[in-house]
């Protein structure tokens, strides 16, 4: 049995050897029936099938709708960062407008995605270090440079 995939149709083929006085020849393939790849499959083509075929259609079924749920998923996480900006420019603006129940609902997201991040592998960046506190007593001339500068130009 051979599957082929055109487009959204998936094709399912039966394969002949040559007839038995030809040692070489060309295979004939039959066509058992197509169907689209979301849709059920048709009664009469799993009616034509093997056991064994109905199992390997089912497995390579399986595998071709996981492989089109990761690429839809791959097109949603590619405009990600960009929502997630604008998300954040939103909350800095109206924040303040949120009720209780959305601010609970938008942090039980956000845990949500670090919960599928972390166990995706990838842990949680390391927070920037802050810079030392100055000692009591101690100046800083590089950081007050600027200010001198600026008092010298007056």
């Amino acid at each position: 049995m051979l599957i082929r995939e055109q487009g959204r149709l998936i094709k399912v083929l039966r394969v002949e050897p040559p007839t038995p006085p030809r040692t070489r020849g060309r295979r004939r393939e039959h066509v058992l029936g197509t169907f689209r790849a979301d849709g059920p499959i048709p009664a009469q083509l799993l009616d034509a099938l093997s056991r064994d075929e109905r199992k390997a259609l089912a497995r390579w079924l399986e595998v071709y709708r996981e492989g089109q749920r990761r690429t839809d998923a791959r097109t949603t996480l590619a405009a990600a960062p960009a929502q997630l900006e604008s998300l954040v420019s939103a909350l800095e603006v109206a924040a303040d407008t949120l009720s209780a129940a959305e601010a609970d609902h938008l942090w039980a997201q956000l845990q949500a995605i670090a919960r599928t991040l972390r166990r995706a592998g990838h842990p949680r960046p390391r927070a920037a270090r802050r810079p030392p506190a100055p000692i009591p007593g101690q100046q800083d001339f590089f950081g007050d440079l600027d200010e001198l500068e600026q008092l010298a130009e007056q």
